[in-house]
């Protein structure tokens, strides 16, 4: 029995789910012993992040060499493998480990943000009770 894996590229840009399992029904099947009929399912979310979480209680995979069961998002360099089968995540969703790092930087630039925008507001909030304060005081 040769191992045969089939990958439905079609419009993968575009896909927010890609499963994967020994199953004929996943978007990549693998014909391995210790791949569950239905094992992970990687996901692209609205900020175009990947995760992956495992499709059943039993399934666990690898990411950089560790064993994991719970979603968790892919970063750039993360190697994903369940048993001896490297899954190239990147590929299957047309996206470069360069496209990651500058998604992630850009991330990191928004939470510094929202961080410094948080804090106006704490001092404008600030500002307003000692206002109010002050006006009950002399009313």
């Amino acid at each position: 029995m040769s191992s045969v894996f089939f990958i439905n590229f079609t419009t993968m840009n575009a896909t927010r789910y890609f499963s994967i399992g020994s199953e004929a029904q996943n978007d990549l099947q693998l014909p391995d012993a210790t791949c569950a009929p239905f094992h992970l399912i990687l996901y692209r979310d609205p900020s175009q992040q990947i995760l992956v979480a495992n499709r059943m209680a039993h399934a666990v995979y690898e990411l950089n060499g560790q064993s994991c069961s719970k979603t968790m998002t892919l970063r750039a360099g993360d190697t994903l493998s369940i048993g001896s089968q490297t899954i190239n995540w990147m590929h299957i969703f047309g996206i470069t480990e360069a496209e990651i790092s500058l998604q992630e930087a850009q991330a990191e630039n928004a939470a510094q943000e929202n961080k410094g925008l948080r804090m106006q507001l704490i001092f404008i909030y600030l500002a307003v009770a000692l206002v109010l304060f002050l006006i009950a005081f002399y009313i």
